[in-house]
């Protein structure tokens, strides 16, 4: 792959980083209070954790006893997760449409994945997961948000604060872009050195 091309895709990968999401989550929990949409807000609040308390899970479980030769699913990619959950989920809480924010959703699933896998950082099954749970977090708020849309009688909120909003997190995305979360570093460090001791992993004979 020409490396202007890697470039490109590493670049548009990036807004995906943890040091993006939760200013970002932030932000939609700061509007979501300023609307006065508290039942809606504690309902994300919820599938936030869910979502991101699922990849820490998995993470810990499968990044436990390391590399293995011939294994697909080692890092679950939490990159693809949160990025088609939390990008998702604005459309969803802000959008006319729940069922157009699952769709954007979606597309942001395939190509956060497909971009993941281009640059070599996670396997097919890894993103495949990650999609797989951000997804289901996106599709759990279409369904609340049909039930606020059904049962509340909300007044209708002026359009310049959610434009005001996306305003504000594509200038937070762009300030903070290239900064990199340790996270991952961490989690793996913590899953070799607490959790593999519980887990029966496989020896590994070295190479002769």
């Amino acid at each position: 792959m020409p490396d202007g091309l890697v470039s490109v895709i590493g670049f548009f990968s990036d807004f995906g980083d943890e040091n993006i999401l939760w200013p970002v989550m932030a932000l939609s929990s700061f509007l979501l209070i300023v609307q006065g949409r508290r039942k809606i807000f504690f309902q994300w609040l919820a599938l936030v954790i869910l979502v991101f308390g699922a990849m820490l899970v998995l993470k810990l479980r499968f990044e436990a006893c390391g590399r293995i030769p011939g294994q697909n699913l080692y890092s679950p990619s939490g990159h693809t997760a949160g990025t088609t959950f939390v990008y998702g989920s604005m459309v969803v809480l802000f959008g006319r449409s729940p069922i157009t924010g699952f769709v954007v959703a979606l597309g942001i699933a395939l190509l956060a994945g497909a971009a993941r896998v281009w640059l070599h950082v996670h396997s097919i099954v890894e993103v495949c997961v990650g999609a797989a749970v951000g997804l289901l977090g996106v599709l759990l708020l279409v369904l609340a948000r049909y039930r606020e849309m059904q049962t509340s009688l909300q007044k209708k909120q002026p359009e310049w604060s959610v434009v005001m909003f996306f305003a504000a997190v594509l200038i937070v995305a762009l300030s903070l872009h290239g900064l990199r979360s340790p996270a991952e570093v961490w989690l793996e460090y913590f899953s070799h050195r607490f959790v593999a001791p519980f887990r029966h992993c496989p020896v590994t004979l070295p190479v002769a």
